[in-house]
């Protein structure tokens, strides 16, 4: 038994607690420093000194497996030109003396932030790099890939090569690929890549979850279980459990790119919530459509910068209404990637059509909801459909939102609060490595409605910003929610168990823009301390 005394505990809006007590892994006392003084029957006390505790942060969905893999890439997120793209990765392949019996393969480029040229790298650009060894480059929505022209070789990708899962091979005039994949066409290239061992992957894992707990994440929402390589996956996670090195807990979104895998899945060993408090199985997990940085995103009308295009569906209304219905036919909650008004819309129309009418007991929900639209949002609240908004991306988005969908369907995107106002179940997530999991970024950008190093520059939609207990329940209570466990977690409540963080400042009354500064001090999960600011300082 464990006393927390002299604190500023977050409860629930507006109202906090002086002390907690914490008895192995359950919170069984929350008060007042007398009230929990008076039933205190331990030897353990900690002295808060007047520190601000919160729930431990969830993030809903991100790729933590692909996080982990790409924190070992070269990186190219930070390239501010495609010139420097190309220089940096001339240097790679020079000092690590690459073959063409290797790939060059790295993600996180965005030409929106390009000052030379703001286009998409193709296989010309790539050819500088290197006439011999493949390059293979990922946009940082993770919806392009650029390759150069030995990388088509490699990967024998042609003219005449068939995309099946949706997404295309751009090609010129005369036909031939330019090396830009986009959406389902760049799995073409990832079968193929060369895989990292089991060894290799749970090391990769583990020391992740040291990085996530160092900023105050105890659960994860990972979508990483895709596909051909499902059963895999879940079982790396299942041996690291047995192997109790999990110091976070995680609910498993099981991702379907190719449909052909989808029946085989439903009728297999694996149920829905099957598993434990550190890692259970959780919902299927479809995509629509693509990114609005690389015009994938799939709009009603036309984009605004490109009257040619309104992006795409990577699959018909028909396929996804018939394989959401059979997921929630199997029993399992479903959430899909949706971010263009059109790609919402489909999704929908799945749904309502999956339910037939019936409540949303599943909790179906959807990812991203960027471009909306009030009658999209109308009909989310009305089904009572979970979303999972990424307050972060605006951070990258803000540069190009006028730009590329005008300013009509911009005042009408991005609604975190007129969907909270509608009583909307939004939980927050980073979608890393798209960006960085650290969650003191997405809430800021959520109360700022700005970028995070451009505070003086005007605010997107200000009259949308969340307020501090928003952002903080939509890190915790509705991420809880998202996976069934608001009776369990996501508070610091009597009964529940014991994951919570101490910061280094008080979120509740620092200035919004200092709130990506703050650190975590200490990360507890299940009543174990996982991360101490002070013994990683000293490393």
């Amino acid at each position: 038994m464990k006393l927390f005394k002299n604190g500023k505990i977050y409860i629930e809006r507006e109202s906090f607690a002086e002390a907690m007590i914490i008895d192995d892994n359950r919170i069984v006392k929350v008060g007042t420093q007398n009230e929990c003084l008076s039933v205190f029957k331990g030897e353990s006390v900690v002295d808060l000194k007047g520190q601000t505790v919160l729930p431990g942060l969830i993030d809903s969905h991100l790729h933590f497996l692909m996080t982990a893999e790409y924190i070992s890439l070269l990186p190219i997120a930070d390239v501010s030109s495609l010139r420097e793209l190309i220089e940096r990765c001339q240097k790679h392949i020079t000092e690590t003396e690459m073959t063409k019996d290797s790939v060059l393969y790295s993600e996180g480029w965005n030409h929106t932030t390009f000052t030379d040229e703001k286009r998409m790298p193709d296989r010309l650009d790539l050819d500088k790099v290197s006439a011999d060894v493949p390059v293979v480059l990922v946009r940082v929505d993770r919806h392009v890939m650029s390759l150069n022209t030995a990388a088509l070789n490699y990967f024998n990708i042609t003219s005449a090569t068939i995309v099946a899962n949706g997404g295309e091979i751009i090609k010129d005039e005369s036909g031939q690929p330019t090396g830009v994949l986009t959406e389902g066409a760049v799995d073409l290239v990832k079968a193929k890549l060369p895989r990292k061992t089991k060894v290799e992957k749970k090391k990769l894992l583990i020391d992740t979850m040291k990085l996530a707990n160092q900023v105050g994440l105890t659960s994860m929402h990972t979508n990483d279980a895709k596909d051909e390589t499902i059963e895999e996956t879940l079982k790396l996670y299942e041996e690291l459990e047995k192997e109790q090195r999990l110091t976070l807990r995680f609910y498993q979104q099981i991702w379907f790119n190719d449909g052909k895998y989808l029946s085989g899945f439903l009728n297999s060993s694996y149920s829905f919530q099957q598993g434990s408090r550190w890692n259970r199985v959780g919902p299927i997990k479809f995509f629509i459509d693509g990114t609005l940085g690389s015009r994938t995103a799939a709009l009603r009308e036309s984009y605004s910068d490109d009257p040619t295009t309104r992006g795409m569906l990577t699959k018909s209304q028909e396929t996804l209404t018939a394989e959401v219905k059979s997921a929630v036919e199997h029993g399992f909650q479903v959430i899909i990637h949706g971010i263009g008004d059109r790609g919402i819309e489909t999704i929908l129309n799945a749904y309502d059509a999956a339910l037939n009418g019936q409540p949303n007991k599943l909790r179906l929900g959807i990812n991203h909801m960027q471009i909306t639209g009030h009658d999209l949002i109308e009909r989310v609240a009305e089904k009572g459909y979970l979303t999972y908004v990424q307050p972060i991306f605006l951070d990258d988005d803000m540069p190009i939102i006028y730009e590329r969908i005008g300013e009509e369907r911009a005042n009408t995107s991005y609604l975190f609060q007129t969907m909270i106002n509608k009583g909307i179940h939004q939980s927050f997530s980073s979608d890393a490595p798209i960006v960085s999991f650290n969650p003191f970024y997405n809430i800021q950008c959520a109360l700022t409605r700005n970028r995070l190093e451009s505070s003086d520059a005007e605010p997107y939609l200000p009259s949308e910003a969340v307020d501090i207990y928003s952002a903080i329940d939509a890190y915790t209570y509705e991420g809880a929610y998202a996976s069934f466990e608001e009776s369990d977690k996501g508070r610091l409540k009597e009964g529940y168990l014991a994951d919570f963080i101490i910061l280094d400042k008080d979120i509740f009354t620092c200035e919004p823009q200092q709130i990506k500064v703050i650190k975590v001090i200490e990360t507890y999960v299940d009543g174990d301390c996982v991360y101490s600011r002070g013994e990683a300082d000293e490393k």
